[in-house]
């Protein structure tokens, strides 16, 4: 299908309908137009998507239909009111709408998925025309119509088409007109002045008078669909005088009663907030326009012309099209289809943003996959180069492990060799630290011999190395030297002993030995008196040598 080709698909009450149209120079041509009857009890709210899904399905099957739709659904499914705003900028407008919306409908607005056209703008008050629908119930309907093989472009609400259809098929009118369009389950008012217009949707149908025939003949709703078509369709054996027919026409004077009441209500309720004039034309649409006295009933109570509406004028058909049979549902279509070619169209799209984004994802699929096979494909140059590189390459690589065992027999030796240099080299640094450290002992030992030389009364009984490493795992060393020291006031008993003058004079030796190049700190325990407290003359004392690790011993 062409770029200037559209699939719509309308969803009524009672059938489906769908064309396909193409536009050629601001021409309309419908090239296919067919139509599938819903089969479900009309009485059950709940049965209608499930018979809609069927009937896309048949249509797509029979028909050889599929691929991007436009859909309509009824103004029944829809949810219309009429709000009025300040008059803002059109960025910030939808901010202003939602809010006022939440106020007149009544459920929550995130249940909802909504749209919004201006019908009218005096620069002080702007007039929105709000559209919504139940989310579950356009995410049911969207299952419903990918299920058939379509693909959801967009969902247009049968309420506000028909102004567009007006406009496209009477080009010339400038009168105040109502477009009357009566559907299975609700009428669908249209109020068109030259400023604009006014929709309302009232809950007034021919199931209506199916029902209302049910309730007089006793019948179920199925029985009295099918009464009805006989009998209003001139199929019927009854006579004028036969009470069945009495009754029948009975039923079909209160349905337009109730009607033409609506109708004026309707006219009153828009005359009020449009502070318009009366309809000075009523035109009539939809199947249940067909009614036997309702044209001539509401030019009577209406006071004005009623004729009935022609949607496929300014339309061409293909030649296998009975236009006849199906002018009365293609009000809606012709509405769509024509939204670019009419000026101010009406048009809302209530498919939800995630439907939407799917959409606008699924038609850039294509060249993501045939990006992506690119992108797959590329690396094939370079694997075949790979590959055949690789080949000469193993045949290099036999070729040097081949000559490679002789030199790994070889190599094994030179480890071994390595190893054993490496120890007896260990061996040799290990020799030369003690030959260096030789000296060092040497020198060592000279200046404690001069330290205990200059304190006098001193003398060592015990030197010993200790070798730890520190936390780090750097190496410590200490020397540790322990002796006495002789203590002359204890002759005279100890009580008689200065401790703090022989304190000061072990300080006095750990000092002179810190001053040794090899030392860099000393650190002792407590002395202990108990000898002096015993009777001898002497003191035992230890210090630890903190030996300088650049210069170890």
């Amino acid at each position: 299908m062409s770029s200037s080709k559209r699939l719509i698909i309308n969803c009524g009450a009672s059938r489906v309908t769908a064309a396909v149209i193409a536009s050629h120079g601001g021409n309309l041509q419908i090239e296919k137009l067919v139509s599938e009857d819903l089969q479900y009890d009309f009485s059950n709210e709940e049965a209608i998507l499930p018979s809609v899904g069927g009937a896309l399905k048949v249509l797509a099957a029979k028909h050889k239909l599929s691929g991007k739709a436009t859909l309509i659904i009824p103004g029944n499914q829809v949810l219309t009111k009429t709000i009025r705003i300040p008059h803002i900028e059109e960025a910030k407008r939808a901010q202003i709408i939602a809010f006022e919306a939440q106020q007149n409908i009544p459920y929550p607005l995130h249940e909802v998925v909504w749209d919004s056209q201006v019908v009218g703008d005096d620069g002080v008050e702007t007039e929105v025309l709000f559209i919504a629908a139940k989310s579950n119930l356009v995410d049911e309907f969207c299952g419903y119509v990918s299920a058939a093989g379509f693909i959801p472009e967009s969902i247009g609400a049968a309420t506000v088409l028909d102004y567009n259809t007006l406009q496209h098929a009477y080009p010339d009118s400038d009168d105040d007109v109502l477009l009357i369009n009566i559907g299975a389950r609700s009428t669908n008012l249209l109020f068109r002045n030259l400023d604009g217009f006014f929709v309302r949707n009232i809950q007034l149908g021919g199931n209506s008078l199916t029902q209302n025939i049910a309730d007089s003949l006793g019948k179920s709703f199925t029985q009295a669909e099918a009464i009805k078509h006989k009998f209003f369709g001139g199929g019927s054996d009854y006579s004028d005088d036969d009470s069945g027919a009495k009754l029948l026409n009975s039923c079909a004077e209160s349905f337009m009663r109730r009607m033409s009441q609506e109708i004026t209500r309707s006219i009153v309720n828009y005359r009020r907030q449009k502070g318009g004039a009366a309809p000075k034309r009523i035109l009539l649409n939809g199947r249940g326009s067909l009614l036997k006295g309702l044209a001539e009933q509401l030019a009577t109570t209406q006071k004005v012309a009623v004729d009935f509406f022609d949607p496929l004028q300014n339309v061409i058909l293909d030649g296998s099209i009975d236009s006849e049979a199906l002018r009365l549902q293609t009000s809606e279509i012709i509405g769509e289809a024509c939204r670019s070619m009419v000026p101010n169209a009406a048009g809302v799209n209530l498919l939800p943003e995630g439907v939407q984004r799917a959409m606008a994802f699924a038609s850039k699929k294509p060249f993501v996959l045939i990006a992506a096979a690119c992108l797959a494909l590329a690396p094939l140059p370079v694997y075949f180069a790979f590959n055949s590189a690789n080949a000469a390459d193993a045949e290099q690589i036999q070729l040097l492990e081949s000559g490679l065992q002789p030199l790994q027999s070889s190599q094994a030796q030179i480890d071994d060799y390595q190893a054993q240099a490496k120890a007896t080299s260990n061996a040799i640094k290990r020799v030369e630290g003690l030959v260096n450290s030789k000296s060092n002992w040497i020198q060592f030992f000279a200046e404690l011999q001069e330290s205990l030389h200059l304190a006098e009364d001193v003398w060592l009984d015990d030197l010993s190395v200790i070798r730890e490493n520190a936390a780090d795992g750097t190496p410590t060393y200490e020397v540790l030297v322990k002796g006495e020291l002789l203590v002359r006031e204890s002759i005279n008993g100890a009580e008689n002993v200065d401790e703090d003058a022989l304190s000061d004079q072990l300080k006095s030796l750990r000092s002179s030995f810190e001053k040794s190049e090899f030392i860099v700190s000393s650190h002792s325990p407590i002395v202990t008196w108990t000898k002096l407290q015993s009777g001898l003359n002497v003191l035992p004392f230890s210090i630890n040598l903190v030996v300088d690790p650049a210069k170890p011993l």
